[in-house]
């Protein structure tokens, strides 16, 4: 079965520092058969499979980073509706990711991986609540507040 692609760019421009992520994902709906062995479980009927292409078309992702943008799959779980899904399972994949490894924080891997499925499965994009705290860190931090997104 072949994959739908898409891309975002998520943008974070509150503090001293800035933060860009873009990416392309893709999704697939595959039978209950469907040896699921390789994949990332996100959920019984979604799962992740890292397909990133080698560098320069894409970074690599550390397995916090990859694990980070897991949960934003999980917190986007609830909100993605695919045809008779208790009859399939949807894999989604990562194919290509560029952001600055100076100027990133792993939460904004939750975040954009929020965004992307809530452009691809049309559903609005959940509140995140976020703050710049310029006394954290060497030159501040994001705080990322995820507590508005249902849990799965």
């Amino acid at each position: 079965m072949e994959y739908f692609w898409s891309k975002t760019n998520y943008k974070l421009m509150q503090g001293k520092w800035k933060i860009g992520i873009l990416l392309e994902a893709g999704y697939q709906i595959v039978p209950l058969t469907e040896n699921m062995e390789k994949y990332v479980k996100i959920t019984d009927h979604i799962y992740f499979h890292p397909l990133l292409m080698p560098y320069p078309y894409s970074q690599t992702m550390s397995e916090e980073e990859r694990s980070y943008f897991c949960d934003g799959l999980k917190l986007a779980a609830p909100y993605i509706s695919i045809p008779n899904q208790h009859n399939c399972r949807l894999i989604i994949a990562l194919r290509n990711i560029l952001f600055s490894s100076c100027n990133i924080q792993e939460e904004a891997f939750t975040a954009c991986a929020i965004q992307w499925a809530s452009e691809t499965f049309h559903f609005d994009m959940p509140e995140i609540r976020i703050f710049f705290d310029n006394q954290a860190g060497w030159n501040g931090i994001y705080v990322f507040d995820f507590s508005a997104i249902r849990p799965v």
